[in-house]
């Protein structure tokens, strides 16, 4: 997902056009790690509740997903595919059939875990009515992803400014209005078969060409580039200028978790101690994707923030660079 907001910043400031094959395998690739990630979500839920069927059923149908990410891309979870320009490798037609037997073993067996969950009375009494958060705080927390949309916010980037091949394969915006933890769960096992469904479109309608633009010019200084992407968690955002010899100048991202991280005080305001666990573990939140960090002396609790120039000392004495 970031390294898809990153390159896509580049290439805006760059304006460098991915060729059409390239945006489709980029598609493909954000799906399957939609999935993965919603799938490793949901079995760590059923954890923190003390549901662990849920946990082992989520995760092996979690697996094969990370084959395919292996059998695509050489790695299972950090897979290295994206380059300024395109992807560093295809997606052949001789493999197709064999991802295509993957997907629908997953969409069986996740339809089968919705069914199940949906219909199970202990999971249902734990999640609904639970870690509330309105649509009109969702709205002026600036909540993301599935978060905002199990509070009946149709927000999602890949409709409202669609990206790779999203305007063309399309996307279901899926929405719940339930404002609790049972809502972001219906959510996210939904947007996992929308995943699947966005994948076998991809894979159906995939052109042929190259995957990779041609970008041997120098990307020129001074230029800017901004791109969101739907992330599992929520939207994306990376910002980019340009600088010399094709480096960039400045780089800012912003993940998810940090804006979502917001909405704590609303969800766990009036809630039992028992249910904070699930209700922060409902937002899927990153923590070291906050990009926060500030130390506090034990002894007197006085908090403090480090500058950049007193990192940077720090840095240069801990490892004697001058």
């Amino acid at each position: 997902m970031h390294s898809t907001a990153y390159c896509q910043a580049v290439e805006q400031a760059a304006e460098i056009t991915v060729p059409a094959r390239g945006r489709y395998i980029r598609t493909i690739l954000l799906e399957l790690e939609r999935i993965q990630s919603h799938l490793l979500w949901l079995g760590i839920a059923g954890h923190i509740i003390g549901f662990d069927t849920v946990l082992m059923q989520a995760w092996r149908i979690r697996e094969p997903v990370m084959w395919l990410c292996e059998k695509i891309t050489g790695n299972r979870k950090l897979l290295g595919m994206n380059l300024v320009g395109g992807v560093r490798r295809d997606i052949p037609q001789e493999i197709h059939a064999e991802l295509l037997q993957v997907l629908a073993g997953i969409d069986k067996e996740c339809k089968k875990v919705l069914d199940a969950i949906t219909t199970d009375t202990t999971l249902f009494m734990r999640c609904e009515n639970v870690g509330r958060i309105s649509a009109a705080d969702a709205v002026a927390l600036s909540l993301l992803g599935p978060t905002a949309r199990a509070s009946g916010i149709g927000r999602d980037i890949r409709v409202d400014h669609p990206y790779a091949a999203y305007a063309e394969v399309g996307c279901q915006v899926i929405v719940e209005t339930g404002e609790d933890i049972w809502s972001r769960v219906v959510v996210r096992m939904k947007e996992t078969l929308e995943a699947v469904r966005i994948i076998r479109d991809c894979l159906a309608l995939m052109p042929k060409g190259s995957i990779m633009a041609d970008v041997t010019d120098r990307i020129p200084a001074g230029r800017i580039g901004l791109s969101s992407v739907e992330a599992p968690r929520g939207e994306t955002h990376h910002f980019v200028i340009t600088g010399e010899d094709s480096r960039p100048y400045r780089w800012k991202a912003r993940a998810p978790t940090f804006q979502n991280l917001q909405g704590i005080p609303v969800m766990v305001q009036g809630e039992n101690i028992a249910d904070v666990p699930i209700g922060l573990g409902s937002m899927d939140p990153c923590f070291s994707c906050t990009e926060r960090w500030e130390t506090v002396d034990l002894r007197s609790g006085r908090v403090r923030v480090y500058s950049k120039a007193e990192l940077q000392e720090l840095c240069r004495k801990r490892y004697s660079i001058r």
